[in-house]
């Protein structure tokens, strides 16, 4: 571990919290524009910290805080980041400013905007603790917290069920999360028999050498947790409905940040702390992603509103995420981390789609929105270019994932390759039936004619989710460079898989 001679980590947890507190105190009409101002700097010292990351070392943990909280549990406040905590830290920056951009050019949210903005400010800022905490509980209060500001955004800005779908939204991921807090306090108490004291770092806890019938019990534990997270068929029964009833930009921050809390802590506490349960379980839960991947395909291309399509093709590619993590190879861990970062952008773009053809056609039904972006050519390229990078087509984001699990695949055999290919085929489906119902299809001209082609902040929010769908499409290697060395170790060190 190194330790930060400039502290990236607390300056970004704290920026946000700061802007929070200067939306609070201003007048009303200067809110979006602090919320915006807090989040581009949180963005640019992301930005800073990505240039100071030593990448020859990205399986360290660098810019590494440590403030002490309670010494009598070996509790404190510890963050820094790997290769993959980096990743993800720069993704929750980038989403946070485009929600916000996304937001001031959003024709839906004109009231109350003090505790909108606020609540995505709140939201970055406990993110950021999730993804660069190492002591087990200050990550699962960061994770909790991150419950209750998209609690509010769903409640008071949503559609017409919105407190239907905050409520399930909350009650679903809290009680999931109380299957943690019980896995986090067992192997703590477990530490204490073995070592004489108690702790919930993750350092010290990784060498534990657990038997593995309580291994495997732990594994669950934490799996129930992040698995509804994520969401994965069949703990996926809150995400339409939440994505459903969300604002345009409370859908691109869950879809894109919340459920990659999920994956990202598969990896790093499930993989990490009980490697003999990941192997022991892994055949079962490879299983289990290539059936929600199948699963979720078909009730996506059923749905009649496009908000609950994108929600469900979110489930569709977490099973790509789950499927190729739990294959336990070099190729499978690249996919699923690479995944991650692709469906953050793509499924943040699909959800502004959807959100701007509301604000033109102020519905979400698939019927009204045959031909809709027939006269709106800048959009309909951007649309095309988000569509079929998220459908993995060589040229966009997604394709590498799906490339590097049907490799991963087949070093575990031709069967498996082919499931996994038939997967794909059926995630593909989906994404076909959405463009023959924008582009393909026909109405009545006369009620799109009036239709403005996009501009302005949407525009703005646009491009900055194509240009690194477009880069991590044609460079790969400009992101795998973030956790390759850090896939390398954790397979040799945490696995014992060379």
């Amino acid at each position: 571990m190194e330790k930060a001679s400039f502290p990236f980590i607390s300056v970004s947890i704290l920026i946000p919290i700061v802007a929070s507190i200067g939306v609070l105190l201003a007048k009303e009409r200067y809110a979006k524009y602090i919320a915006l101002l807090g989040t581009a700097l949180t963005f640019l010292v992301s930005l800073f910290a990505i240039l100071w990351f030593d990448f020859s070392k990205t399986h360290v943990i660098q810019f590494v805080e440590r403030y002490s909280i309670f010494p009598e549990f070996n509790l404190s406040l510890h963050f820094g980041m790997d290769g993959l905590s980096l990743l993800m830290y720069f993704l929750s920056t980038l989403i946070s400013l485009v929600a916000v951009v996304w937001s001031i050019g959003d024709e839906k949210i004109k009231e109350r905007l003090k505790e909108y903005y606020i609540a995505f400010l709140l939201t970055e800022s406990f993110v950021i603790g999730v993804f660069t905490s190492f002591d087990l509980v200050v990550f699962y209060v960061f994770y909790e917290l991150t419950l209750l500001p998209m609690l509010f955004v769903i409640g008071i800005w949503g559609y017409k069920l919105r407190l239907y779908s905050a409520y399930k939204f909350f009650v679903y991921i809290f009680i999931s999360s109380l299957f943690l807090l019980l896995g986090i306090a067992a192997l703590s108490v477990y530490h204490y028999t073995e070592k004489g004291f108690y702790s919930f770092n993750y350092f010290d806890l990784i060498g534990l050498q657990i038997p593995i019938g309580f291994e495997i019990f732990l594994f669950l534990l934490f799996f129930v947790a992040f698995a509804v997270k994520t969401p994965i068929v069949p703990f996926h029964t809150w995400l339409p409905d939440a994505h459903g009833e969300a604002p345009t930009a409370g859908s691109v921050v869950l879809a894109a940040i919340l459920l990659k809390m999920g994956t990202y802590a598969l990896v790093r506490f499930n993989l990490g702390l009980f490697p003999e349960a990941s192997k022991v379980l892994a055949p079962y839960l490879v299983a289990l992603g290539i059936y929600s991947i199948v699963m979720a395909s078909w009730m996506t291309i059923s749905q009649t509103n496009i908000k609950r399509f994108v929600a469900y093709s979110s489930v569709s590619h977490m099973g790509f995420v789950v499927t190729a993590m739990f294959l336990l190879n070099l190729q499978g861990l690249k996919a699923s981390i690479i995944e991650m970062f692709a469906h953050g952008l793509t499924s943040a773009g699909l959800f502004m789609v959807a959100g701007f053809i509301y604000n033109r056609l102020h519905t979400f039904n698939f019927s009204s929105l045959k031909g809709s972006i027939k006269f709106m050519p800048a959009f309909a390229v951007i649309t095309a270019t988000i569509a079929f990078a998220a459908m993995g087509l060589p040229g966009g984001s997604s394709f590498w994932g799906k490339f590097l699990t049907v490799v991963a695949a087949r070093e575990h055999g031709l069967p498996v390759a082919l499931l996994v290919l038939a997967a794909a085929f059926f995630s593909g489906a989906y994404v076909l039936y959405f463009v023959k119902n924008l582009y393909l299809d026909v109405r009545e001209e006369g009620v799109l004619k009036h239709f403005k082609d996009i501009k302005g902040f949407p525009l703005l929010a646009f491009v900055m989710i194509v240009i690194p769908i477009i880069i991590v499409g044609l460079f790969p290697s400009v992101f795998i460079n973030f956790f390759d060395e850090f896939i390398a170790v954790f397979l040799k060190s945490f696995l014992k898989i060379q």
